[in-house]
């Protein structure tokens, strides 16, 4: 049942690394699944359920930096409120356009709202592209959370 626990975490493991560069796959969240359904395998003996909070805090603190990494690198590269908001939904929207519309979905968001509220072209180019800038960052923490979930959940199987 061990080596059952594990491959099925290690599947839902690789489908939330995948996530990471095709947006349109479930998440980081399907990883806190994964962990759930390997723990309940093994009768919640090998991974316990502190190790499901945890799995699942980091896979949700990833899911948020999903949508607010975006927003943040916009805001430190003078955004207004309009391009906060531009960004997070050309990221919703650009998860529909794999593989990378989800990172060039925050900066066309963020660009496009700033010029529909009259800022000058080259004020919106900056929020867009700290919304760039931001995602990329979304996306290193996103991978140092899957590795820190990798270091919480693996060594239990050994």
């Amino acid at each position: 049942m061990l080596i059952l626990a594990a491959l099925v975490f290690t599947l839902f493991y690789l489908v939330g690394v995948a996530s990471v560069a095709l947006p349109a796959l479930p998440r980081v969240p399907v990883v806190a699944v994964g962990t759930l359904l390997a723990a309940w395998l093994t009768g919640f003996e090998v991974l316990t359920w502190t190790t499901v909070v945890i799995t699942t805090a980091l896979a949700l603190l990833a899911w948020l930096l999903d949508y607010l990494a975006a927003a943040l690198g916009a805001q430190r590269y003078g955004s207004s409120r309009a391009g906060l908001w531009g960004s997070i939904i050309g990221s919703v929207v650009g998860i529909f356009f794999p593989p990378f519309g989800f990172i060039l979905g925050a900066l066309v968001g963020a660009v496009v709202a700033e010029l529909f509220v009259g800022r000058p072209f080259p004020e919106a180019l900056r929020a867009g592209i700290g919304a760039f800038v931001g995602t990329l960052g979304g996306i290193v923490a996103k991978i140092v959370i899957l590795i820190s979930i990798a270091f919480v959940v693996y060594p239990k199987f050994f």
